[in-house]
């Protein structure tokens, strides 16, 4: 064993490491191990989680998640990471969450043609009034 520790000594270094091709690689630092990737996934909801709200409260959280869709939008454009499972869970909320709202507008009597003008007076009123088609 000696001989050959000897005998490796007396090599060159490009020669030893032709010798013993995984030698170099043993004397590089370890790779870190890979830390789990931790992703918060979009939580399903449903309609019921919704009726506590009130009616101002669900129309700021239906422009939340229409900002949140956008942004997603645009990462895809921009061809970064999104999760398209998150954007669906967006969609959905957005759909119930205005169910709720519609709802709450029949339970009044307010039909369709009158909740329609009503949105549009708001644009309107907001300074948006070429949204309000």
């Amino acid at each position: 064993m000696a001989a050959s520790v000897a005998s490796s000594m007396a090599l060159s270094s490009k020669a030893f490491v032709a010798r013993q091709p995984f030698a170099a690689a043993a004397r590089l630092p370890a790779r870190p191990a890979a830390r789990p990737l931790v992703v918060a996934m979009a939580k399903p909801t449903k309609a019921a989680d919704f009726r506590g709200m009130s009616t101002e409260e669900i129309d700021s959280a239906v422009q939340e998640a229409k900002r949140d869709m956008f942004s997603m939008r645009i990462k895809f454009a921009k061809r970064e990471d999104w999760k398209p499972s998150d954007y669906k869970a967006l969609k959905r909320k957005v759909a119930q969450l205005l169910t709720v709202r519609r709802e709450r507008e029949l339970a009044q009597g307010i039909d369709r043609r009158a909740s329609k003008a009503a949105e549009r007076q708001k644009l309107v009123e907001a300074g948006l009034g070429k949204f309000a088609s």
